[in-house]
């Protein structure tokens, strides 16, 4: 099984599609911080994006736990959440980037259209917890999980290559994947 977990109403071929909103009609209705009704061992691969920030980190930890629970031998997670570091470099150095990437793709209206705007609107609407790969990185070792760096529509498992939304010039987005320890 392939798994795309928060999916909402993106369908990727070959994905099931793994959602807490009924309205997007998922194939499994779940709550990612609560355990999956999966087997062990029955995913072949998990494609996370824009989802873990929704977790507060012992929330998250659960969730990697589950994942690797899950997740096959030689499986593959890719992650792709916000870059609390990537956002707070983007304030310091991009600011009129920052404020044009929030423009362009969030679409929020803005008061005064600064980039200290974006920056506390983005950290407040994007979840509970913004991570960095710190952050992201001991927890996926405290669940069993070793981090590989990625990049944008590459993967380590060929069924997630090319299945990214946006670009990094377009997004302030890590690339992450995890696989089992």
């Amino acid at each position: 099984m392939r798994l795309s977990i928060g999916a909402g109403p993106r369908r990727i071929e070959g994905f099931a599609r793994l959602d807490i909103d009924p309205a997007c009609e998922p194939d499994i209705l779940a709550d990612i911080r609560k355990p999956l009704d999966l087997p062990d061992e029955s995913v072949e691969c998990l494609f996370c994006e824009e989802v873990i920030s929704q977790l507060t980190p012992a929330e998250c930890l659960g969730f990697l736990r589950e994942c690797r629970r899950v997740l096959q031998p030689e499986g593959v997670m890719r992650v792709l959440t916000p870059d609390l570091a990537r956002f707070c470099r983007a304030y310091l150095e991009q600011p009129d980037w920052l404020v044009e990437i929030w423009r362009r793709h969030v679409a929020l209206p803005l008061l005064c259209d600064t980039a200290a705007e974006v920056l506390n609107a983005g950290l407040r609407g994007v979840g509970p917890f913004v991570y960095d790969r710190a952050t992201l990185g001991l927890l996926a070792g405290r669940a069993g999980l070793v981090v590989h760096e990625s990049a944008f529509n590459r993967s380590l498992h060929p069924a997630m290559c090319g299945i990214d939304l946006r670009p990094p010039e377009q997004t302030l987005t890590m690339y992450l994947e995890l696989t089992r320890g």
